[in-house]
C-alpha cells in the first residue's frame, strides 16, 4: 500500500480536468526576479522592503505593485 502524501496525485474537478493551478507572484528589483511566491500579500511585504521595486504576475507579467517606499537601511548613514 502507498503512502498517504498524495505527493503523485492531482486534484481533478468534477468534470475530470485538472485543477487549476495557483498564480505565482514575482519581485522584480532592477530587471530581475529576486524573489517568488504564491501569496499576493507576502511579495508586496517583500516588495515594500526594496525601493523601486514591482511585484508582478508570473503568468502574465501584469504589475499589480509598485513599492515607492524609501528603503530604511539599505545605503543610510550611521547614526552619529
Amino acid at each position: 500500500m502507498g503512502c498517504a502524501c498524495n505527493k503523485n496525485r492531482q486534484n481533478r474537478g468534477s468534470n475530470g480536468e485538472a485543477a487549476p493551478t495557483r498564480e505565482t507572484f514575482e519581485v522584480v528589483l532592477n530587471g530581475k526576479v529576486v524573489f517568488k511566491h504564491s501569496s499576493e500579500a507576502t511579495a508586496k511585504a517583500v516588495s515594500d522592503r526594496y525601493q523601486g521595486s514591482t511585484v508582478r504576475e508570473q503568468s502574465t507579467g501584469r504589475i499589480v505593485h509598485k513599492s515607492e517606499k524609501q528603503s530604511t537601511t539599505a545605503g543610510s548613514p550611521a547614526a552619529t
